[in-house]
């Protein structure tokens, strides 16, 4: 594959092919002896090795994403369910035992509820009527759903990127040797000449 790009050690990316984050796609090199030439391997090893390190830093971000996101659409869940649990029992009086901080809880009775507090975080609780609660909850775990999606997404894909390098590596690594040996093999030749 060639490149006008003036810079002959760097790896090459298909700029087209990228992940809802733009994450670039590697290149596999196909042609080794062709990549290679003109080059200094030692610095296409450091550009691979780079390239490598990126996409195992991608990995791990998008897999601490997705266990934030995996939680938060739980909770969102959770929070439906209650919505409607206590619109269930809006016509009756129940007690409840609810968290006033981790590990804290405190018992309250609720008479005929025709209302629900939804906790928005940053010091912010709004009353909302059951079926703007639901509204609300639904839209969150919507956007959330849609997050863990691109997110396990593009951790497929990063993975993919990462087994290409891994591939890149060794090929250009198998490559060198085999010039080496070839190197080594011809100086002994001309030796035994001699």
């Amino acid at each position: 594959m060639a490149t006008t790009n003036s810079d002959p050690y760097k790896i090459l990316f298909e700029q087209d092919i990228k992940t809802a984050t733009n994450i670039p796609m590697v290149t596999f090199i196909s042609n080794v002896e062709e990549f290679v030439k003109d080059k200094d391997i030692e610095n296409v090893f450091k550009q691979l090795q780079e390239a490598y390190q990126k996409y195992k830093f991608f990995e791990s971000k998008l897999s601490n994403n997705i266990s934030m996101l995996t939680q938060r659409s739980k909770q969102l869940q959770e929070s439906l369910d209650i919505v409607d649990h206590v619109e269930n029992k809006s016509n009756e009086s129940f007690s409840v035992q609810y968290e006033l901080s981790e590990g804290v809880y405190s018992s309250a009775q609720v008479n005929e509820p025709k209302s629900i507090y939804l906790w928005l975080g940053a010091n912010v609780m709004l009353e909302y009527s059951f079926e703007e609660a639901r509204e609300v909850l639904r839209k969150n775990k919507d956007t959330v759903d849609s997050q863990l999606s691109e997110s396990i997404q593009d951790l497929g894909f990063v993975k993919d990127q990462i087994t290409t390098t891994d591939v890149n590596v060794s090929r250009v690594y198998n490559y060198d040797i085999i010039q080496k040996r070839k190197l080594k093999l011809s100086a002994k030749t001309e030796e035994e000449d001699k």
